[in-house]
């Protein structure tokens, strides 16, 4: 068992705690902390881990100064983004070393998410649990993204205090962390702009009729001719186009989509309050996921950033229709099935993890924590692990098809 299985694991039996102990709230939110903080430290005591560090420690170790990342920042090495190379040379500056750079990271994030599930009244853990299963690859290694999806969460959060000064900042923050954020931001501020005090049901029902015939249809009819006169530089034209390209292919996740969909529907029938900032940037990633089914690479990318927010969306929906009692005609047995496929869906992906990291000639996931500097020098185990991550990338990463560009 590697560190992310043992992670999953974990977060998935306190998340099933909460099915367990809906009767006790004090000892339901004291089990959450609890869960919160196992998380966020397991996550924290990763060590020159994972795949994606044959590109970042070159980075890190050679960052470009402050002046250029802001003057070129299509020159920068690698086509990192401005905001991620600023903070880099700062933390270079301040004498910071590449693990603390990735504690941060993971703290910042899970700080954003703490701050986040604060609107969700019970089970907690079990939306973490949720979290941290479907979107364990963001939060392990793309450190640029993290930074982005966490501005974006605290964004959010400020969007719905209306503290536009604050919105404006993060909302600048997470274009320059991540090129995906310039979408994602532009997105929803343009939708919150013009959106209407309620959202029918039926526009739920439309997305789950986008989404099956996504799942039936090869669509895939995105012009790069069209991408390409985007009035955006040419590193974000270049990751667009990239990302488009690669790995279109029906994914397992499509029934909990479906049935995220089906179950938004059916409750907001019954709804009678307005409309609200969360439930607004939820519908925006719902469109996204229905839009983008197919479009592997590119909906990993996006989902990151709008995953936390539909699950609070969600999680309220359910607990508001509970307190108001709302006359819901088979809400308890919807919930139920949902709540069964997600779990099932949950313990699919830790044993598609378990089993893919076992076909692996180069297993870039076998555990390598701050505590294996007790026994080795550091040096040493930088060496191991980044060597290890460049056989990955040529012997591993590319034969599988998913990962090749369609010519």
């Amino acid at each position: 068992m590697n560190l992310i299985e043992l992670i999953l694991i974990i977060a998935l039996l306190f998340g099933l705690s909460d099915f367990f102990t809906a009767r006790y709230p004090q000892l339901q939110r004291g089990i959450y902390h609890v869960a919160l903080f196992v998380v966020t430290f397991l996550f924290t005591i990763k060590y020159y881990y994972g795949p994606d560090i044959a590109q970042y420690v070159p980075f890190y170790a050679n960052t470009p100064t402050i002046r250029q990342a802001l003057t070129h920042p299509d020159d920068i090495r690698y086509g990192f983004e401005p905001g991620f190379a600023v903070f880099c040379r700062m933390l270079n500056d301040w004498g910071v070393s590449f693990y603390w750079m990735t504690a941060i990271v993971s703290l910042f994030y899970f700080g954003a998410i703490a701050l986040l599930f604060r609107h969700i009244e019970r089970k907690q853990a079990f939306a973490l649990a949720i979290l941290v299963i479907m979107d364990y690859r963001c939060i392990f290694a793309t450190y640029r993204q993290c930074l982005a999806v966490a501005c974006f969460v605290l964004m959010v959060l400020c969007l719905r205090n209306k503290r536009y000064l604050m919105v404006t900042v993060l909302a600048v923050l997470t274009a320059a962390f991540h090129k995906s954020g310039i979408f994602v931001v532009s997105v929803v501020l343009f939708y919150y702009m013009v959106r209407g005090k309620w959202v029918k049901p039926y526009v739920y029902q439309i997305l789950l009729l986008v989404l099956l015939l996504v799942f039936l249809l090869p669509i895939a009819g995105i012009s790069s001719d069209f991408i390409a006169h985007l009035p955006l530089p040419d590193s974000y034209i270049y990751s667009l186009k990239h990302h488009l390209s690669l790995g279109r292919q029906v994914q397992s996740v499509f029934l909990v989509y479906a049935v995220t969909l089906v179950f938004t529907a059916h409750f907001t029938e019954y709804r009678h309050s307005r409309s609200q900032t969360i439930a607004a940037v939820a519908l925006v990633g719902l469109v996204i996921v229905a839009v983008l089914y197919q479009y592997y690479y590119l909906l990993e990318r996006l989902r990151s950033y709008f995953l936390p927010i539909i699950i609070v969306y969600v999680f309220r929906l359910v607990q508001t229709a509970e307190e108001e009692h709302w006359q819901v005609p088979y809400g308890t047995l919807l919930k139920q099935l949902c709540t069964l496929v997600i779990v099932l869906y949950l313990g699919h992906s830790i044993l598609f993890l378990h089993r893919g990291t076992q076909q692996l000639k180069n297993n870039v996931y076998a555990s390598c924590t701050v505590f294996d500097l007790i026994d080795h020098r550091p040096s040493d185990v930088q060496n191991a692990q980044m060597k290890l991550a460049r056989k990955y990338w040529q012997e591993d990463f590319m034969k599988n098809e998913k990962n090749k560009v369609n010519r």
